[in-house]
């Protein structure tokens, strides 16, 4: 069950010991004084501290970076199919005040929040204090001898920090597998025959032919920052928010009626392109196209592809309500390397490939935007024509 740890307890910690913190804790290879931040000595292979501007709906990255954080560290989603899984403690140093009904929705597992609404933890860790609810968070990964190993300032939920974090925790814990170089092959060119891969239980790229296929490569599942203000759920008998844990809503009960609340009137952030660069989620969400006809739909198939587990994938399907992608994992970059879409740095790079009817390479985009999805979506358009 969730564990909230109130101002006034926080009040006090920090007016015993706040002094005693320095900012070189902070520093790779520091001991990160965790005992200002809690006094329980719970055992854990790693924790993870982040100092994050607001829980509420209109920071509009906090729903994906406590989603993501659930599943895959909370819930251990990340570590499927290996042979450890390894614990993980996170705490969640929140520059807001506690406001229950407006941060419902991003209440998850068993993350512990501090609410440090004056920045007293800002300061003494010297981490910078958000300017708004539109602000970088600072990730702090420690080991189990909570030691500092990894240290992130500008975290937004994106795919392309998330996944080092991912991959930095498996490191410490002996399960990171090292992605190969590269061959000496030459990047794919339009023209090539696509190579295959399998996308599924039953099938592979090759069965698609007589198909136009597209083939977008994205960093991370549950990443990015949500496209309008977040819906959240009200209890109508009790006027008190909902708690989500596994379920994205509530259960039905007979003395329960609940409503979907949303935020009215509320500026929009997410696509503010200068300060919301693309995001998986407005990439996946903007090739989610339904066919024109029942005849085009059996001519175009749109495969989404990253390395996160197929558990989380099902959650990330369920989350964007996508119906007209398939979502494939890529677990060792193997499909990644083939289309030279795999970053040194640990993930994906948006990398789209359009696939015609013969298997070969029609198109390529080699960075998407998300002004590319009319490009795509006009090219694919115009081998259905041909």
């Amino acid at each position: 069950m969730r564990k909230l740890i109130y101002l006034t307890v926080l009040t006090i910690l920090l007016g015993c010991s706040i002094s005693e913190i320095r900012a070189e804790n902070l520093r790779i290879g520091a001991k990160f004084p965790i005992d200002k931040l809690t006094s329980e000595k719970k055992p854990a292979n790693n924790t993870i501290v982040v100092f994050m501007p607001s829980l509420t709906y209109d920071c509009p990255y906090a729903s994906m970076l406590t989603r993501s954080f659930y599943y895959y560290f909370d819930r251990q989603m990340a570590f499927e199919g290996l042979k450890k899984a390894p614990t993980t403690r996170i705490f969640l140093v929140v520059k807001d005040r506690m406001d229950l009904l407006k941060s419902a929705q991003n209440l998850f597992g068993t993350m512990s929040i501090i609410y440090d609404e004056k920045g007293e933890l800002f300061s003494a860790f010297n981490v910078k204090q958000p300017a708004n609810k539109n602000a970088d968070s600072t990730v702090v990964l420690l080991d189990s001898k909570e030691t500092v190993v990894h240290v992130d300032a500008n975290y937004r939920a994106q795919g392309e920090h998330l996944k080092p974090l991912e991959n930095k925790l498996k490191q410490l814990n002996g399960i990171y597998e090292k992605v190969p170089a590269p061959s000496a092959q030459k990047n794919l060119k339009v023209g090539d025959k696509a190579p295959d891969f399998r996308l599924n239980e039953k099938q592979v790229l090759s069965d698609l032919r007589g198909k136009i296929v597209l083939i977008s490569f994205y960093p991370a599942a549950f990443s990015g920052t949500l496209p309008s203000p977040a819906y959240f759920y009200s209890s109508l008998t009790s006027k008190k928010p909902v708690q989500l844990e596994d379920s994205l809503t509530p259960k039905s009960s007979k003395s329960e009626l609940w409503t979907l609340v949303a935020v009215d009137g509320s500026s929009d952030p997410a696509f503010n392109a200068e300060e919301n660069p693309m995001s998986c989620f407005r990439q996946i969400s903007s090739l989610d196209i339904p066919p024109k006809s029942a005849k085009s739909k059996s001519e175009i198939k749109r495969i989404a592809i990253s390395s996160s587990t197929k558990s989380i994938l099902n959650k990330w399907r369920e989350v964007l309500g996508t119906n007209n992608i398939e979502y494939t994992n890529d677990p060792d970059y193997s499909v990644s390397s083939k289309y030279f879409s795999y970053n040194p740095n640990g993930y994906n790079n948006r990398v789209s490939v359009i696939i015609d009817q013969k298997g070969k390479i029609a198109y390529i985009d080699r960075d998407f935007e998300s002004r590319d999805e009319s490009v795509l979506n006009a090219k694919i358009y115009e081998l259905q024509r041909k």
